[in-house]
């Protein structure tokens, strides 16, 4: 019963996706490596659903980062509005 009560709160309270835009990856695949990109798009799913800070030695990820960044961020105030929305709807 315990486990059941935290397995709601964590999928009620935890953002499982996020878009991957495909100017991203063909941004990406223009300039990075395929090990580039890989680190690229995990440090997207980071920042996405976990809310870490996405940081890169390499500039070029670095750039890509801060180009990608702004969306994610509009992407993540939209949903949490839509949670607040379902606490007070």
């Amino acid at each position: 019963m315990l486990f059941r009560g935290l397995s709601n709160f964590y999928m009620e309270n935890t953002k499982e996706s996020f878009v991957m835009y495909g100017s991203f990856l063909s941004a990406a695949e223009k300039a990075l490596s395929l090990e580039d990109i890989g680190k690229f798009v995990l440090l997207l799913r980071d920042y996405a659903l976990k809310g870490e800070d996405a940081h890169s030695e390499n500039p070029v990820i670095e750039a890509f980062l801060e180009m990608a960044k702004p969306n994610l961020k509009a992407a993540k105030k939209r949903y949490d509005d839509a949670c607040k929305g379902r606490e007070h709807g």
